[in-house]
């Protein structure tokens, strides 16, 4: 079992009514949920891992998470009201605006949290969670905990407006980045990060840190995959776009669905997984976000809508 670990959240989306009012519309949201649900309705076996609030958005999370068969048996219930972010949307791209104080984000306890080994072999981690407290603190000592027996999947989804000590995200950002196994970075969040860096360097040094799969996202572009072995890259798919809203969210879901898949999933044998097997799940990731970005809000599709 795959568990994603981190926010639930409702984005807020803007619509134009027919007075030339902008209004908002709540659509489920945040990066990890997006990805368990995108992987629960590609058939993987997958289970969210966060804290879930008992008001009206938090019964709308709920539900969605079941009818795209994602596990709720982990889900945290809280009282905090549940974390909004608000979207802007100009030129296909999409900023946002959080509402998370004393929010159910800021409510995630993972102390007493135990994982199986027998059944869970992966961890999907990122997105805001980490970037505030104590939801932050929380996560990184569950990593810490859990990282030396599965595979963990990193994408550190950079809100720079969201972070409220540069130096302290940065730190938490190495040290989850040396426990994982997998990680996909975008070319933002790696200007961010190395400002002065460059990814052909910045890549072999995660390499030696341990890291089996690396995976740079460069928009309509596509993407590049590095690891030990191999470089593969894949083109963006052409398609109109509606809004990026929750795009590389879906596309890591669909990029770990499919490498989940393959003989060479296991923590040690991940390493050495052939570039065939790369480049199909390379090119099966693309071709999902590419879907979804011509839906309104993070929509990822269900395996029985795909004609690939």
């Amino acid at each position: 079992m795959i568990i994603c670990c981190g926010e639930a959240l409702i984005d807020m989306i803007p619509t134009t009514l027919d007075s030339g009012e902008t209004a908002f519309i709540p659509k489920i949201g945040g990066a990890v949920l997006n990805t368990s649900i995108c992987l629960g309705r590609l058939g993987a076996n997958v289970g969210f891992l966060g804290a879930v609030s008992k008001d009206l958005f938090g019964e709308q999370i709920l539900e969605e998470l079941i009818n795209s068969k994602v596990n709720t048996s982990f889900c945290i219930e809280t009282s905090n009201n549940t974390t909004l972010a608000f979207a802007k949307i100009a030129n296909g791209t999409t900023t946002y605006s959080f509402f998370d104080e004393n929010s159910s984000n800021r409510t995630i306890c993972l102390k007493d949290v135990v994982l199986d080994d027998s059944v869970v072999d992966t961890i999907y981690v990122g997105g805001i969670s980490l970037m505030s407290e104590p939801n932050g603190t929380e996560i990184e000592n569950f990593i810490a905990k859990e990282s030396s027996k599965k595979i963990v999947f990193y994408d550190p989804n950079v809100r720079p407006n969201f972070i409220e000590d540069r130096s302290l995200f940065i730190q938490r950002f190495e040290k989850i980045l040396s426990q994982s196994d997998i990680i996909k970075i975008s070319e933002e969040d790696l200007e961010w990060l190395y400002p002065n860096g460059s990814f052909e360097e910045i890549y072999k040094q995660w390499l030696n840190l341990g890291l089996s799969i690396i995976v740079l996202t460069k928009g309509s572009e596509g993407a590049i995959i590095k690891t030990k072995n191999y470089e593969v890259t894949s083109r963006g798919e052409k398609v109109e776009v509606v809004d990026t809203i929750g795009a590389g969210d879906i596309f890591n879901g669909a990029l770990l669905s499919s490498l989940s898949k393959h003989k060479s999933f296991s923590k040690k044998d991940l390493i050495n997984i052939d570039k065939e097997s790369l480049e199909e799940s390379l090119k099966f990731a693309n071709k999902v976000a590419a879907i979804s970005v011509g839906r309104t809000g993070a929509n990822p599709p269900f395996f029985n809508e795909l004609d690939f």
